[in-house]
Parts: structure tokens; C-alpha cells; sequence
């Protein structure tokens, strides 16, 4: 790879051992993927230094110990307990006091204590055409697609590059990977959130890891729609990049969309889809749950608000647990307006920093050992994400539901199930 004298200089270590250590790691992945060159980044969401693994957190420990400090705004993706409040829902100690040392890590290397797969929705923003590194799928989507930032989809070298600024140019950082490879038609009712989740799940399978050219929506989406979208793609699929003309800088048109070239295949997404993937994850109407989760990804302002205005006068059954998850800064704010106190008057808790799928009700735990607890039971979670279906069922093990957000919250309030009204 071609090096600037900046960047040599922290390959040789003048930088001190944490640049040098970082800058090795990026050139051996530049070279592994046959960049001939470094891009410099200015935004990156990175690892949070997972509790479930006690060598994780020692990990984020080691660099802060000597002397690593992120480069670029840098913010957190999800943990494995809210560091906050983790006894509203049963965190044992020694998992939050654990993750907590990962926080710690963060702050001394000056990285923004987001904990979210949301981080957009926390003020954290890249800008168009910016490059930028990410940990988490749901971001690297988002932004490739909503904002035209330019992002792979990383693994913990999306940490070094928040270290050095930089990061090899290949993949999405090139101008001839960022055009469509098939076509997406939407022929299905899409009513709720849940149902464009299900629709793009659908997609993904078909898709792989290409860049679906998405037609047909009924509307522009909104924030929380573009999450759905993005967040089942990469989930069902290996999608980082999807583009709807009109909407994905600076995709104006279909044609532009694929630059010229013939799509490798046409795909329709009708009703039947749809239900196909609900049918996956169907559960038996009126039969009783246990846990009643809506916030995958996490929940925007908008939702915590909606969810709260659901509950007024009402109340979750006293045999279900409801959890809406969120970041921090948007359960701040949903908490100076009210909508916090009113959730859980109702009888249901907002969680920050984490999910189902990555707290301690997950079936993982440390594998040296170092921390011992036992992953706390779940018969029935009902969900209204088909990301967090797909990774409950796979991740917690127990049965899993999906239904759509009101459903969702008849759900909770009746304590048995409320499938999906289909159109």
C-alpha cells in the first residue's frame, strides 16, 4: 500500500504503540483486500467492548492504558447492559460493573459514551460523502444509504481507524462499488414499520450482499421506516448499501442508480412475501407471553413518544415484562418530556445501551470464565422487528414472535398474543 509520511510515521511508531498497533492492523487489512491507498475518515462508530466477554472489555482496557485517543468523532455501538439503570431489568452486578469498565476505557480515549445502534439519532451525524468506518451493520446502512457517507462494513478495525483517521480504500469507499446490482419493485401494502421490515427482510435474501435499487414505496420514508429497511437488510441479507433514486444522494434517477450497467436480477416484493416472513416468526393468537419488546434498532423520539401516548390509560399485565430500548440521549429527552414517567406508570421500563439480543438474557457468556452468571430465562418474546426476531431466536433461543407496533402493545397490555392484521 501507498503510506503518506504521516501515516509511516505511525506504522513506525512515532506516534506512540496504540497509533502503531492501530496503522498495522488497518495496512494488514488494506493489503488483505487489495487497497492501494488510505482514505482519511472523519466519523466512526465503534465497539463498545462487550461484558459478555471479560477479554472485550480488557481489550478497550489495554489501549486506553497506553495512551490510545480516537482521532475523529467517534461513538459507541450497543453493550450488554445499561450502565445506567441495569437493575430495572434484572442485569445481574457483576455484568453491568463489567461493562461499566468498558465505558470508563471509552471516556479516557475520548470517545462519545453513545452505546446505540442508533447513533444518528443522537446528534451524531456524518455528512455526504464523508468516509467513515463502522462496527455496526444498522449504521453502516444508514448512512450509506440515507446521508451518501461512504462505509464498509467493519469489525474492530473500524476502532482503529477511529485511532488514526484512516482507513484503507476499498469496498464502499470506491465510486465503482456504489452503483445498484438489482432491481427492487415493492408491490406490497406496507402499513406499519413492521411490514416495510418484513418487505426489505424479504428483499435481503434475495439480494445477498449486492446493492438492491429500491422502487415502488408508497412514500418517502421516515426516520424510523429507513431504520427498518436498513436494519433488515443487513440482517437477512449482506447489504451495506441500498439505494432509492430520489432519495440516496446523489441517486436522482434508476438509470444513474446503475450507472449504466444491466441489473444482475429484477425482484418483486408482493403481499405474499410479506406474510412469508411474518409466517416465520408467527406466534398463536391469545396464547400468553412473556416479555414484549419494541425498539430494534433503537427507538427514535418519535417512537418513545407514540409508544408512551399508547399506554395513556392503560396498563402492561402484571405477567409481562415491556421494554422499549433506546440511546441515552434519546430516553433524556423522552424522559424530559414525559414520556419515560409515562411508560413506566404503565408498568413497562426504557433501557439504554442495550437489547434483548445482546443483554443478559442472551445464551453467552464469557468463555474464559472470568464471568459467571446464568443467562436469565425467557419462554415467549414478542417483537415488532424482523432484525430482532432473527437474532432473539438465534441469540436468547427461546420462541419468538413478531407482530406490528400497536399489536405489539395489545400485546403487553392483554398479556396474550395479537398477531398482525394483515391488509
Amino acid at each position: 500500500m501507498r503510506l503518506t509520511d504521516f501515516e509511516k510515521a505511525m506504522l513506525d511508531g512515532a506516534q506512540g504503540e496504540a497509533m502503531r498497533r492501530a496503522m498495522d492492523g488497518l495496512v494488514q487489512l488494506g493489503e488483505a483486500y487489495g487497497a492501494e491507498d488510505m482514505v482519511e475518515i472523519g466519523y466512526a462508530h465503534i465497539h463498545a467492548g462487550m461484558a459478555m466477554y471479560a477479554g472485550d472489555v480488557e481489550l478497550m482496557e489495554d489501549l486506553a492504558a497506553i495512551g490510545a485517543r480516537v482521532a475523529v468523532p467517534s461513538t459507541s455501538n450497543i453493550a450488554n447492559a445499561d450502565m445506567v439503570n441495569w437493575r430495572a431489568d434484572g442485569t445481574p452486578d457483576p455484568l453491568a460493573r463489567l461493562q461499566q469498565r468498558a465505558e470508563a476505557a471509552h471516556a479516557a480515549m475520548g470517545s462519545a459514551s453513545t452505546f446505540t445502534c442508533t447513533p444518528y439519532h443522537t446528534g451524531m451525524v456524518p455528512t455526504w460523502n464523508m468516509h467513515m468506518t463502522s462496527i455496526e451493520s444498522t449504521v453502516t446502512i444508514y448512512c450509506n444509504s440515507v446521508i451518501g457517507a461512504r462505509s464498509n462494513r467493519d469489525g474492530f478495525f473500524a476502532v482503529y481507524a477511529a485511532l488514526t483517521g484512516r482507513y484503507p480504500r476499498f469496498g464502499y469507499h470506491l465510486d465503482e462499488n456504489r452503483v445498484g446490482t438489482h432491481r427492487v419493485r415493492i408491490e406490497a401494502t406496507l402499513e406499519n414499520a413492521t411490514d416495510w421490515s418484513a418487505a426489505a427482510f424479504a428483499a435481503g435474501r434475495l439480494v445477498g450482499s449486492g446493492v438492491p435499487v429500491i422502487t415502488g414505496l408508497p412514500h418517502r420514508p421516515s426516520l424510523i421506516e429507513f431504520d427498518a429497511i436498513g436494519s433488515a437488510l443487513a440482517t437477512s441479507g449482506g447489504v451495506a448499501l441500498y439505494i432509492i433514486p430520489g432519495v440516496t444522494p446523489p441517486y436522482d434517477t434508476v438509470e444513474r442508480a446503475f450507472g449504466g450497467r444491466e441489473p444482475d436480477d429484477s425482484i418483486v416484493i408482493r403481499n405474499a412475501d410479506v406474510d412469508k416472513i411474518y409466517d416465520e416468526f408467527a406466534g398463536i393468537p391469545g396464547a400468553p407471553v412473556d416479555l414484549v419488546h419494541i425498539g430494534c434498532p433503537h427507538a427514535t423520539f418519535d417512537k418513545v413518544r407514540d409508544v408512551a401516548d399508547g399506554l395513556t390509560g392503560r396498563a402492561v399485565h402484571e405477567n409481562v415484562q415491556f421494554w422499549v430500548t433506546t440511546s441515552r440521549a434519546v430516553r433524556d429527552l423522552a424522559a424530559r418530556s414525559g414520556h419515560v414517567a409515562a411508560i413506566e406508570r404503565a408498568g413497562g421500563i426504557v433501557i439504554a445501551d442495550t437489547c434483548p439480543m445482546s443483554c443478559h438474557i442472551a445464551r453467552t457468556t464469557s468463555p474464559d470464565k472470568a464471568l459467571e452468571f446464568t443467562p436469565t430465562p425467557v419462554g415467549t418474546i414478542v417483537v415488532e422487528s424482523s432484525k430482532q426476531a432473527k437474532y432473539v431466536r438465534d441469540v436468547v433461543g427461546c420462541a419468538t414472535w413478531m407482530t406490528g407496533t400497536d399489536e405489539a402493545l395489545e400485546t403487553a397490555v392483554t398479556g396474550r398474543f395479537v398477531a398482525r392484521r394483515r391488509p
